[in-house]
């Protein structure tokens, strides 16, 4: 129960990943003439488009992707942990016991709320209080419970709290970490927040406080100049509603905005060609997998899985829906921005021979199966085809039928088993506890037919807080699961976006969807 709760909080938000250039356009022309920077040049602005405002500037009630997004230079989680570090944001430390069972958290000092209130210990026990009661619909119940039993919250000073979980969970560490402090004094207190009107008012702890909100208009933040970090270097970050993608295109070419998401191939490709603008990617920290429905029973001999997945060639899936920038091939259940990732984990090969002689031996050669995909979701119908017309050379027949998402979940993650084969994603970014566990252990993906095996080696790897240990126990678990078959993961997909060319800062510390720390950014 608790990690549905978090789900869609560890889905969209903010954990980070390192921005690799995508391409700097060398000054071409073309029809579509000079991206203006006559926006940063004015007012010394980063304007950025979002297809809706915030619902809510309480980042414990905003669970929108484009919420989290409008919200990072808003407010600052307690520290970060990253694949190879710990960046440190409101708090100083947190000490771990030996046993694994206390965390021991300290705040920086002089920390202020935009209002000029001190952000003290009470604030982190009442935002404690706030998820524990979860009628709230709070973002962070991971961070009061572990698995069903409750983490004791104590405050040890102005400045110390102190956490006992009531068991072994080494996760907690990064969970933690990701918690945004909610102002006990803006609540007066009170613990039932979710309709208070405090959650539309300037609450937050970020280098940009609130200048103006107008709801399906814009949100507009200005350099909140007693932030304790460096001090921010723009003078405003303005999120400006253009809910069309193309007038988004043609917003940014025109200098009403200076930042603009290359949502296809074709944008990308465009926008290279643009003069006065810098293009960059990023790993979203996603898996796109294909994966077999365990109540269907076409599997009941696997080697009916087996023959799918080696008559399948991933490189021509993946530059066929993907093109040259929006993903690479996948060779894990874990995303390339998972902290125990594993590049040398070897992913599936296409072996057409093999797969015909186990697709006849099996009785899956001249069978009609159902392959679902989520209509909402980026590159899945053009994988559907792709992945129908390659399985024709072992003789199966794919029907595709896509859903939207409102009823996709309601027929893939079930025991129904009039389908056999489904396209899905999931968020993979940080500790694998925090999301991917649940994709296999029967929380979500209730038809993966997951080995024990694995089950005890994710098991294993909550429970383990040596770094070392845990890393070969997950290494051990991705090399499990591809000899298992227990999915197919086809591609990493990358989040690629592009600036006008005079935005310095945007290769530092960059988090899905975009920057983690607004204070790195400037204007040349």
């Amino acid at each position: 129960m608790k990690r549905k709760l978090i789900s869609l909080l560890l889905c969209v938000a903010m954990t980070a990943t390192i921005i690799t250039g995508c391409g700097k356009s060398e000054g071409k022309s073309n029809e579509k003439g000079t991206a203006s920077s006559e926006t940063s040049k004015k007012s010394d602005s980063l304007v950025m488009p979002v297809s809706a405002t915030v619902t809510s500037l309480n980042g414990n009630l905003e669970t929108m992707a484009e919420g989290a997004f409008q919200l990072a230079p808003y407010q600052d989680e307690l520290y970060y942990v990253d694949q190879d570090e710990t960046r440190w944001y409101l708090a100083d430390s947190c000490e771990i016991s030996d046993d694994g069972l206390v965390y021991t958290l300290k705040l920086k000092d002089n920390l202020k709320w935009h209002d000029g209130e001190a952000i003290t210990a009470d604030d982190v026990i009442f935002t404690f209080n706030c998820n524990l009661d979860t009628n709230n619909g709070a973002g962070f119940s991971n961070v009061v419970f572990v698995g069903e039993n409750q983490v004791k919250a104590e405050k040890v000073d102005d400045l110390t709290v102190k956490f006992t979980l009531p068991e072994v969970s080494a996760s907690y560490y990064s969970l933690l970490g990701n918690l945004i402090l909610l102002p006990e004094h803006a609540f007066n207190g009170n613990t039932d927040i979710k309709s208070a009107e405090a959650n539309l008012t300037d609450i937050g702890s970020g280098p940009y406080k609130l200048v103006e909100f107008k709801d399906g208009e814009s949100l507009v933040l200005e350099r909140f100049d007693d932030y304790y970090g460096d001090k921010p270097q723009i003078d405003k970050i303005i999120f400006k509603v253009i809910s069309d993608p193309s007038a988004q295109e043609v917003a940014f070419k025109n200098g009403e905005i200076n930042f603009l998401t290359a949502a296809s191939d074709d944008v990308v490709e465009e926008v290279e060609k643009t003069d006065g603008v810098a293009l960059h990617t990023l790993a979203e920290g996603r898996v796109k997998y294909l994966a077999w429905n365990k109540y269907s029973s076409t599997w009941e001999n696997r080697d009916a899985v087996k023959a799918v997945f080696m008559a399948l060639n991933q490189e021509e899936i993946v530059k066929g829906a993907y093109g040259e920038h929006m993903g690479k091939a996948a060779n894990s259940i874990f995303s390339n921005r998972n902290t125990f990732y594993d590049e040398s984990v070897k992913g599936y090969e296409q072996d057409l021979d093999e797969a015909k002689k186990l697709a006849k031996s099996s009785g899956l050669a001249g069978k009609t199966i159902t392959l679902h995909y989520n209509t909402d979701r980026s590159y899945m119908e053009t994988t559907a085809l792709l992945i129908q017309e390659q399985l024709k050379a072992i003789d199966v027949n794919v029907e595709i039928q896509g859903i939207d998402a409102n009823g996709f979940f309601d027929v893939v993650f079930t025991d129904q088993s009039d389908y056999e084969l489904y396209l899905n994603e999931y968020g993979a970014i940080g500790d694998p506890d925090n999301v991917i566990a649940g994709m296999f252990d029967g929380t979500w993906g209730v038809n993966v037919d997951t080995p024990q095996e694995i089950l005890d080696l994710f098991e294993k790897g909550r429970t383990t807080t040596d770094i070392e240990e845990r890393t070969a126990i997950y290494k051990e678990l991705q090399e499990k699961a591809a000899e298992a078959y227990l999915i197919y993961p086809i591609a990493y997909p990358n989040y690629c976006f592009a600036t006008s060319d005079n935005l310095e800062g945007t290769e530092t510390l960059s988090t899905t969807p975009v920057f983690e720390d607004y204070t790195k950014l400037s204007f040349k």
